[in-house]
Order: structure tokens, then sequence, then C-alpha cells
């Protein structure tokens, strides 16, 4: 389509701002289209910045609370009541892979490079992590739950393999392999990133005597009806008690036979 309206060598010289150039070249609306895709495109940008930062944040806070990294970023702002170590800690570390960037040939494609690493390798932990909680959370209420899902006993329980969790994995792993392959920053400083991380992670939970490939024992049962009811999710807690309460009334009568 974009051929339709313009040359590829007109689309080839405007890298820098190719969609803003499309739209400017638009018969007509080009004189409106233009301008508004560029501004378009630094809202959506806004947007994405401040997503970013909210979850790194949040994910940040969070994994204090459960002991994977120090409790010091487990600080809330008495009077904006937000996460501050962790935003102002991570915009930091955004604003240093920025400098490092322009300090490259082509600081745009040093962080495409980046991006593409980091973005595949979240992707295929959030399909690990689809795989995983299907076995050791199965009674979790599931508002929406992924098609193609194939019910199999484990451990006496049945559990609803997700098909798509382990095509999506297969099929991300091919892309990571492909972005490690062809992105020569994107090879070097993603597994540096994830090694120095874990090495943090590692020292951490040595340091506290916490086990580095294990888990601290919780009672996560108890843990998300606390979510639910702060959440005042009180269908999905009433649809999680009831699958626990059959849960145990199987087990019991599994005993006693």
């Amino acid at each position: 389509m974009s051929l339709g309206v313009l040359p590829w060598q007109d689309i080839a010289k405007a890298v820098g701002d190719p969609v803003a150039t499309l739209a400017h070249a638009i018969p007509f609306i080009g004189i409106i289209a233009g301008p508004f895709a560029a501004l378009l495109g630094a809202t959506i940008l806004l947007i994405s910045a401040n997503s970013g930062v909210m979850s790194a944040s949040r994910l940040t806070f969070a994994m204090s609370q459960f002991n994977f990294i120090s409790n010091w970023f487990n600080a809330v702002h008495p009077r904006y009541r937000t996460p501050y170590r962790t935003i102002l800690v991570f915009s930091g570390i955004g604003i240093l892979q920025l400098v490092l960037s322009f300090l490259t040939p082509n600081a745009m494609d040093t962080l495409g490079n980046m991006y593409a690493f980091g973005a595949t390798t979240g992707y295929i932990l959030v399909f690990i992590a689809l795989i995983k909680l299907r076995f050791t959370d199965p009674y979790a209420p599931r508002p929406y739950k992924v098609p193609l899902n194939i019910k199999i006993n484990y451990r006496g329980r049945m559990v609803e393999f997700p098909i798509l969790g382990v095509i999506g994995t297969l099929g991300i792993s091919t892309i990571l392999f492909e972005v490690i392959l062809t992105h020569a920053i994107g090879r070097i400083a993603g597994p540096a990133w994830i090694i120095l991380c874990f090495l943090y992670y590692a020292y951490y939970r040595r340091s506290k005597g916490y086990p580095v490939f294990g888990n601290i024992p919780r009672d996560w049962e108890a843990q998300q009806i606390k979510v639910l009811e702060a959440a005042e999710e009180y269908d999905l807690l009433e649809e999680y008690k009831q699958a626990l309460a059959e849960r145990d009334r199987l087990e019991a009568k599994a005993h006693v036979n």
C-alpha cells in the first residue's frame, strides 16, 4: 500500500519519519495527515515510555516484596504512594541506555537491537510462566483462558496443558535465535544484562540465606485470596474458594478410599 503512495526510494530516504512522510503524500488530506501522524507517533511514544516506567517499577517493587531483590526497593513514597525508588533507579538506567546509544554510530539502530532482544526474551518468559502456572496453580480463577488446552492428569489432579503456550515458546525462541544471529549489539548487551542481573540475584539470595534455584515456602493460596480481596474481585474470590473446596473434597475422598 505504501508503494502506491510513494516510490520506495523516497520511503528509504525518510528513515527517521517514514509514516509521517507517507501520510503527507496522501492526496488532498496529506497537508493535515502528515503533521497529525507525527503528533500521533509522539503521543504513542510518550504513552509507551510511561507504561514502561510503570511496569518496570511495579514489577521490581513486587519482586522486592517476595525476596527476589533487595528490600530497599520495597518503599512507597509517603505523599504520592508510588514505588519511587524503583522508578528512580530504572528511569536512571533508561537514561544511561540513551546516553550510551547516542555514543554509537546509529543510536536508533542500537536501541532497536536492545529492544528486539528484550522483547523476545520477555515474551518467552510469559509463555513459560503460562505453562508453569497451569501445573503449580491450576485453581486460580482465569476469566480469560487461551484456547487449545488438553486436560492431563498431573500428580493425581487434572490440569489444562496449553498447546498454544508450547507453540508460542518454540516460535518466539526461533525469533530470539534470529535476533541474536542478526543483531550485533543485541547479542552482546542483552545476554550481558541478563548475566549481570542473575549475578546480583544469586549474590542477594545467598547473602540472605535463601535458595538460588529454589523457592521460599509460602502460603500462595492465602496470598491469592489476599490479592483478590484487595482488588475487590469478589466473584473471582468466590470462584477460587469453591475450586479449593472442591480440591480438598476430592483429596479427602481419595484418602478415605
